[in-house]
């Protein structure tokens, strides 16, 4: 948890620092767009956390996004199929589900690098959505699927302060929080993320086990991809990228380690919620000040270096997790030595403790008798017979 306290407390000064250079950051307006992106970002950014937490990667989970969205337009829109979205979103779920499901087999059946296996799947993906859509954009005007990202609970003016994502937000935190905390999969999950061989040795069915993250990944994918579709109401091929590497930035930002076995819920909430404040506080961001001729102005951050303060976080989060894992494995190299000086020390002293008992009580050996040679009397020394 020090972690994850760590970066609350930043989250909060992030937030201060926000407020206090523009206090619009925390109008209502803007705090609801907030937690909204908080929302859809966080919902796949659990998922990738499975899956990161067994050691593995997954970079499809964005062009996943993409082709959820790219579907329900395809089959929901009126201007397409206009087919029900009882129809379009079952079914872009369930091929989202499918698609996770393959890469886990081919990585945990045939032993391929998730790495490999899900930079090819994103990349196909990606093709199949520019397929569909026909390199151009499917709208999503007129569809019911739209006051989805802007409708919610407790309307305030207009304005839903509780946003549907928010509540679906909540609602996967709720579940991933019971699964990888409070179950035997859960703890599977992190068996098979700190030591591999010695989960596979204790009968944990690691093949499986792992194949199932990929299945939740591209699951919460999915599910992202419905919020997404809602929210932007077109989709085409270009949605969804770079998104994976947010996630990924999310996770290890709250605590998980690319090495897998570590890693909380509550972490890649806070994580993803670092993410996004830090993308919202680029544009929100202004310093007062007065020019040389008196002239109130006022500095604002390039938006253009978005992608450089989000790659520098990410290099630094890395960075971080690598100068964590060291700084403990040179501790633990202490503690084992230290511990074997002392295990060795008190078996030194347990001996010598019995040596030392066994000379007090044992009998005493008498000292070896003097032989004294035999000699003749002084008189008759040198006599011949």
């Amino acid at each position: 948890m020090k972690r994850e306290t760590g970066m609350g407390v930043a989250l909060l000064a992030m937030c201060v620092a926000l407020y206090a250079s523009n206090p619009d950051f925390l109008g209502a307006s803007n705090s609801i767009n907030t937690f909204r992106q908080i929302s859809m970002l966080g919902i796949f950014a659990i998922g990738t956390g499975f899956v990161i937490i067994t050691g593995g990667i997954d970079l499809s989970i964005g062009s996943t996004i993409g082709l959820t969205g790219v579907i329900i337009a395809k089959l929901s829109s009126p201007s397409c199929l206009g087919l029900s979205l009882w129809v379009g979103i079952p079914v872009a779920l369930g091929i989202a589900l499918a698609l996770g499901g393959i890469q886990g087999l081919l990585i945990t059946h045939l032993g391929l690098q998730p790495f490999i296996v899900t930079l090819g799947g994103m990349l196909l993906i990606r093709g199949v959505s520019q397929t569909i859509a026909d390199g151009g954009t499917l709208s999503l005007s007129g569809s019911p699927l739209l006051d989805f990202a802007n409708g919610g609970y407790v309307q305030v003016h207009g304005a839903a302060l509780l946003p549907y994502p928010l509540v679906l937000f909540l609602f996967v935190i709720g579940i991933a929080t019971y699964v990888l905390h409070f179950t035997v999969y859960g703890r599977y999950v992190y068996a098979i993320g700190g030591n591999r061989d010695a989960a596979e040795y204790s009968g944990i069915n690691v093949r499986r086990v792992e194949a199932s993250t990929y299945l939740i990944s591209a699951g919460t994918a999915g599910i992202a991809g419905v919020c997404y579709a809602s929210y932007i109401g077109q989709m085409s091929q270009q949605v969804g990228i770079a998104y994976e590497l947010y996630a990924i930035a999310a996770a290890v930002l709250g605590g998980c380690s690319l090495r897998g076995g570590e890693g909380t819920v509550l972490g890649i909430v806070i994580g993803s919620a670092v993410m996004r404040v830090i993308d919202n506080g680029i544009n929100m961001f202004q310093l007062h000040y007065v020019d040389t001729d008196q002239v109130p102005r006022i500095w604002r951050l390039n938006p253009n270096w978005t992608y450089i303060i989000i790659g520098g976080v990410i290099l630094v989060a890395v960075i971080l997790d690598q100068t964590v894992h060291l700084v403990q494995a040179k501790r633990r190299i202490r503690a084992a030595g230290a511990l074997a000086e002392a295990q060795k020390a008190a078996q030194t002293a347990a001996a010598n403790d019995a040596a030392a008992k066994s000379g007090a009580n044992g009998p005493s050996a008498p000292p070896p008798p003097v032989v004294t040679p035999p000699h003749d009397p002084p008189g008759q020394q040198g006599d011949q017979p």
